[in-house]
């Protein structure tokens, strides 16, 4: 993507941003970017891979879920502050995202499947994004439980990072001591990282190779407590890891309204994961919780 496509592009999410309350043409938004209707229309779809009415869409409704969590609004102004033109037409499109209605999700009191608006990521070594913006989904993971091996790390910010060759050693000490389990390990990865602070070891952090079990099948299990995500979707080799995980601290995180917290962070693997591959995907979980004070900004 060029320099002036990429500045185009911005400026006509930025103008999204602060007008969600409002209506929004796709027409005018192309007039803006001085491309046609359908020009526009094809670059955004390239630069974010998201349509732009659903990009609105999706943002209109994760505000809306974030003004049902954190207010007493009523749902006929929550509608109106959200950019939809009656309680009926907002209902609709809320259950058709969340899969219930605002005033079941004001009840459950979660937050689960929130889109926060795209951000631009400069490419780093084998980060392979698909599009030039990348988007974070708040998301709350009911409580469970692992099945797996551990060890101790080094972390990236750690002034003597290991877990470059830890972490793959305590894959293949599980697969090794546990071929029982390798089948299972191939089906639904899953690394799990206890940033918890520990006393006598300030800079190691526990590591889990395993995967997600039903019930507790005796030793070797982690329970990981329900807790709530900021959910970083990461393509490309293993190694890309690292460069979304720093791009997320230095770049997403002091922008939103979302603070991290001690806690268990999820590598959640696709099935088949293979850590050399460009077109591998895995997400990476962090636990957040919302600043003091503060909703979540729409901006």
């Amino acid at each position: 993507m060029s320099s002036s496509t990429f500045i185009r592009i911005e400026k006509a999410l930025e103008y999204i941003h602060q007008h969600l309350d409002e209506p929004i043409n796709v027409t005018q938004l192309a007039e803006k970017s001085s491309w046609s209707r359908w020009q526009f229309q094809r670059v955004f779809g390239v630069a974010t891979g998201i349509t732009v009415a659903q990009y609105i869409r999706e943002l209109r409704l994760s505000k809306a879920a974030e003004l049902l969590l954190n207010s007493p609004t009523k749902h006929i102004d929550v509608a109106i502050a959200c950019g939809f033109e009656s309680e009926i037409s907002f209902s609709r499109a809320f259950k058709q995202m969340f899969q219930c209605s605002p005033r079941e999700y004001r009840q459950r009191g979660k937050r689960v499947g929130l889109r926060t608006p795209l951000k631009h990521c400069i490419a780093k070594r084998n980060w392979q994004r698909p599009t030039a913006f990348t988007q974070i989904r708040i998301e709350t993971r009911p409580a469970f439980q692992l099945m797996g091996h551990n060890d101790w790390i080094h972390g990236p910010f750690s002034k003597t990072p290991n877990f470059s060759h830890q972490v793959p050693k305590v894959w293949q000490d599980f697969a090794t001591k546990h071929p029982e389990h390798v089948s299972e390990l191939i089906k639904s990865p899953m690394g799990v990282i206890d940033t918890r602070e520990r006393e006598g070891r300030p800079e190691e952090l526990l590591y889990w190779a395993g995967y997600p079990v039903e019930e507790n099948r005796g030793e070797n299990i982690l329970t990981i407590p329900e807790q709530e995500y900021a959910v970083i979707p990461v393509q490309g080799e293993v190694s890309a890891l690292e460069s979304a995980i720093e791009w997320f601290f230095f770049h997403w995180l002091p922008e939103s309204n979302y603070c991290n917290i001690p806690g268990f962070e999820l590598e959640v693997y696709s099935p088949n994961y293979k850590p050399d591959c460009r077109n591998s995907y895995m997400e990476y979980w962090l636990p957040i919780e919302p600043r003091k004070n503060s909703l979540l900004r729409q901006h």
